[in-house]
């Protein structure tokens, strides 16, 4: 059993929604539960950690069982090992990062050339691309130096994330959309109202990333 069955078996056994998870180890998304059930993402050692309390299991429990040597021997693959091997992959997306965000409104270009690539596991199609958060300033709903990722969209799901281009630079907030205006959202709750002439909502929020060690 893999650990998104595990975690979605705990659910189950404990009437859990993932929201009330969410909730529990302090995330601020219950997608980011989505991420781990689906096997997208693995969670960190610290989350790892908060799951083993919050479901009174053994953090040895929250290992995927076929994490084995071939010779079936009870050595475990370090985690650089299960890095590499998931790099290999081709369900493995190698997903450019674009640029870096350090203030409320920064600056972003899809063609500048990517210098560095997250591998990260993804269904689809897509064509996501990410960010560098290296200000909570830029993105309070995520954590400093972590990875936003982002796929290019013209739908949009009222309060969800976007990001957006304004006069001012491009940045990261829930989108509420009416036929001619936009509102911008941010984490305090403070709002920011545009005409729809005047933004673009160039992509949608998919997740937040954690490059592993």
């Amino acid at each position: 059993m893999n650990l998104g069955q595990k975690i979605e078996q705990l659910l189950k056994t404990t009437a859990m929604t993932k929201v009330e998870l969410a909730k529990k180890l302090g995330l601020k998304d219950s997608s980011v539960i989505s991420h781990w059930v689906k096997n997208r993402f693995r969670p960190d050692r610290a989350n790892i950690a908060k799951l083993s309390d919050v479901f009174k299991k053994p953090i040895s429990y929250f290992e995927d069982d076929d994490l084995y040597c071939a010779d079936n021997s009870s050595y475990r693959l370090t985690e650089k090992k299960v890095y590499e091997i998931l790099s290999s992959l081709p369900a493995v997306k190698k997903i450019g990062v674009q640029g870096e965000a350090k203030t409320d409104y920064f600056n972003f270009s899809l063609y500048y050339q990517a210098e560095e690539f997250l591998p990260v596991m993804l269904e689809g199609n897509t064509q996501p691309f990410a960010i560098k958060i290296t200000s909570t300033e830029a993105c309070p709903w995520a954590s400093k130096d972590e990875y936003i990722l982002c796929v290019p969209t013209t739908e949009i799901q009222n309060g969800k994330l976007y990001l957006v281009k304004t006069k001012k630079g491009y940045t990261i907030k829930k989108v509420y959309q009416k036929e001619e205006t936009t509102k911008l959202k941010y984490f305090d709750n403070k709002t920011e109202l545009f005409k729809n002439s005047e933004i673009k909502i160039f992509a949608q929020v998919l997740a937040f990333y954690r490059k592993p060690l």
